[in-house]
């Protein structure tokens, strides 16, 4: 009978042969595990030294917080909060000012005016004036002029009667532009 031998002929010598053993593919692997050893202490240090940060940083928090003073802070808090309300009020300020100069550069001198009131109502100024005039032809020329100028939207004449001085009483409503309550325009005397 034949011998079976499963041994291959380089073995059956006790020879290893170190070629074969690492080959390309064994060196390539080898390679890449000390690249991967490198690549995990790298991030080890990494995270040891991002620890030691952190807990600097913990630290630092712990004594600014030791710090505060939680009085001064909410002084501090609450002037904000009235400088803030009063930034909000400047802000919202209506200028009535410049509406009375408005009504006195068109008021017409045979015009007489005895009565104002006024309505801010859905971003529109609502002026209501009662007055009284000498003639028709006065009161005439102050609708004109209320009429033309640029910041009046609309003017309605109401309440038109004779009073016992000849003279005739009147009630305007006027409908200025908002434009003339949040501009103050400066004047040059």
């Amino acid at each position: 009978m034949s011998d079976i031998n499963l041994i291959p002929k380089e073995y059956k010598g006790g020879r290893i042969n170190f070629r074969d053993i690492f080959s390309k593919t064994g060196g390539v692997i080898l390679i890449l595990l000390i690249l991967s050893l490198l690549v995990y202490g790298g991030l080890l240090f990494y995270k040891n030294k991002t620890q030691r940060e952190l807990n600097k940083i913990k630290q630092d928090i712990v004594n600014l917080d030791a710090k505060r003073n939680s009085e001064s802070e909410l002084a501090i808090y609450y002037a904000d909060q009235k400088l803030n309300l009063v930034e909000d009020l400047f802000k919202k300020h209506f200028y009535w000012s410049e509406l009375f100069g408005k009504i006195q550069e068109l008021a017409v001198p045979e015009v007489y005016f005895s009565d104002f009131k006024s309505v801010f109502l859905n971003e529109q100024l609502e002026i209501n004036l009662n007055g009284s005039a000498r003639t028709y032809t006065s009161l005439a020329r102050q609708m004109v002029g209320f009429k033309e100028d640029s910041l009046v939207e609309k003017i309605t004449l109401k309440d038109v009667n004779s009073n016992e001085e000849g003279g005739i009483e009147f009630g305007f409503s006027i409908i200025f532009k908002k434009d003339i309550l949040t501009s103050k325009t400066e004047k040059n005397d």
